[in-house]
């Protein structure tokens, strides 16, 4: 191994962070690749409510060289597909060079077994508001739902939007998905006090309106047939049937017109052969019905009988 009295006699070099050092710099952040595993692979389970890490030994010695603000935070993105999600640290525990994440972490940055993922220490904002959307209306319904997300987020050092959480409760499984984060994308939860806003269920459906018997317009069932029965009358004979048409306007305004050209027998003003009028006679719908019924009577002959001049 080779010896350096100073600084200056170091080499620049190249360090699997994909970052060079000069004589002049000394490294003040946290930047590191790990290869990536789920909690399962070291019996780790207890951890996977949440969203904290196990990083290796080596990982807590550089982190302590830094001005690293408490908790710790971190930014971590699948170095293949760019998904990323931030985190924090449980143990550091974890064997030189890998790292353990809970299952449904790695799902949300579509991580395999294996992959490579990057670390870098940072700070987030205090959170002030929350919207999040259960893919299970069930969960909704559930008499606590409140308190199992206050119980589920304290174990959530930080939040991401576009993540999608599990909270476990009663043998079930629900996943939430975090739509919204104020004041930023990525917020702090720790000690803090925020609003949770409820988006609609994913499987959420409008229930159907169900129409009653009281509802239904009787002019639009098929078949409607309006004032059904016999018509008469005012001499008793039964009138003939009318054909309806669709439009039962143009029916009214059809016999409308027919009555006004339709001939009404004594409608003028008589007079009597002294010239004084006559007691005003009375001209009423009755009575103009009673006449064309008479008229339309079979045998009705008008003004028959023998007749007489003026002399």
């Amino acid at each position: 191994m080779e010896n350096w009295d100073t600084w200056d006699d170091m080499e620049p070099y190249q360090t699997h962070t994909g970052n060079t050092f000069s004589s002049s710099t000394i490294p003040t952040d946290f930047d590191q690749y790990y290869i990536s595993y789920p909690l399962s692979h070291i019996a780790k389970t207890i951890h996977e409510t949440g969203n904290k890490i196990i990083m290796p030994a080596s990982a807590l010695n550089q982190l302590a060289s830094l001005s690293i603000s408490y908790p710790m935070l971190f930014r971590i993105e699948n170095t293949a597909t760019g998904h990323h999600s931030h985190c924090g640290v449980v143990e550091f525990t974890a064997d030189e060079g890998f790292v353990f994440m809970p299952t449904w972490m790695m799902n949300n940055m579509h991580l395999q077994e294996g992959e490579l993922v990057n670390i870098k220490n940072t700070s987030l904002p205090k959170g002030e508001y929350i919207k999040i959307q259960p893919h299970a209306t069930k969960f909704t319904t559930l008499s606590d739902h409140k308190s199992l997300l206050e119980k589920a987020f304290r174990d959530y050092v930080c939040l991401t939007t576009g993540d999608t959480i599990v909270i476990n409760h009663g043998g079930d499984k629900y996943m939430i998905d975090i739509v919204e984060t104020k004041p930023s994308p990525a917020i702090l939860l720790f000690e803090t006090d925020c609003v949770v806003d409820f988006a609609q269920p994913l499987d959420y459906k409008e229930p159907e309106k169900k129409t009653t018997k009281d509802d239904e317009d009787p002019t639009t069932k098929k078949d409607c047939k309006l004032f059904p029965g016999v018509g008469r009358r005012l001499g008793g004979r039964v009138m003939k049937k009318i054909k309806m048409t669709e439009s039962n306007t143009v029916v009214d305004e059809k016999l409308e017109k027919k009555h006004e050209t339709q001939f009404k027998p004594f409608s003028g003003v008589a007079r009597r052969v002294d010239g004084q009028p006559l007691a005003a006679a009375v001209a009423d719908d009755h009575s103009n019905i009673h006449v064309d019924a008479r008229m339309n009577e079979e045998g009705f002959n008008a003004f028959t009988g023998k007749s007489y001049r003026l002399l």
